[in-house]
């Protein structure tokens, strides 16, 4: 049977402080890389620079898409981690 919301079993685990901060980065930063990504390519589309000198890497355009996402999350990553680390305080 179901328990009340009020009881707690011993399976549930709560996240440290510590494990929350660094979710709430790596969240935010996910979150900032997909807008990012829709923006860019909305404007950009990798199929059209085929005709030019494109990279030894370049691939199709789900590749494209897959690198320029991961580089908008590192860049949101960094982004949310020093947010974080500025907004911390002295100890």
């Amino acid at each position: 049977m179901n328990q009340p919301p009020a009881e707690r079993t011993s399976d549930t685990h709560e996240l440290g402080q510590r494990a929350r901060a660094i979710a709430t980065v790596f969240w935010s930063a996910f979150l900032a890389a997909a807008l990012a990504t829709m923006l860019c390519f909305a404007f950009i589309d990798p199929e059209a620079w085929r005709n030019g000198e494109p990279p030894g890497w370049w691939g199709t355009r789900l590749h494209v898409y897959a690198v320029g996402f991961f580089f908008f999350w590192l860049i949101g990553l960094v982004s949310a981690a020093l947010c974080w680390q500025l907004s911390r305080g002295a100890r």
